[in-house]
């Protein structure tokens, strides 16, 4: 087989290792004609990584896969709780909302409960009767000797 031969068949990535091998010694030669030394940099570079790499031990790729499943998967469970959290646990209607009025720990928005509320406790405070049993009930309470 020929150079151009070897050429087509390298750059439409059906070589062997070993014809590879034939193209970078070929073009570390000083036989290289003028029409193919657009070439002989790129197989150059080629080598230079091959010798450097021969002196580097290779990294271990089950363990670097591992570690990018096992981010994908964390990633995809914050995203799974993230995307469920509005289920158990609904948003509070105040928060979304600009007017909002906390009566005994609970939160309302709507002011026609709000002004029953109000008026209840309006009522409550109004009233003689009320006022007297308060009275009535801190005395007995406190005494005069205290």
């Amino acid at each position: 087989m020929n150079i151009d031969e070897l050429l087509n068949k390298y750059f439409e990535g059906e070589t062997s290792e070993e014809e590879e091998r034939r193209l970078r010694a070929f073009f570390a030669s000083d036989k290289v004609p003028r029409r193919l030394a657009v070439y002989k940099p790129m197989f150059a570079y080629f080598d230079e990584e091959i010798r450097k790499r021969r002196g580097k031990p290779e990294r271990n790729r089950p363990a670097i896969r591992r570690g990018i499943l096992y981010g994908i998967s964390a990633a995809a469970c914050l995203v799974l709780l993230l995307g469920i959290k509005p289920f158990f646990f609904p948003p509070d209607p105040c928060l979304c909302s600009e007017n909002y009025v906390v009566i005994n720990g609970r939160c309302y928005t709507d002011i026609q409960k709000v002004k029953e509320f109000a008026f209840d406790a309006l009522q409550e405070v109004a009233t003689p009767a009320t006022i007297e049993d308060q009275l009535n009930e801190l005395s007995t309470i406190f005494s005069d000797d205290d």
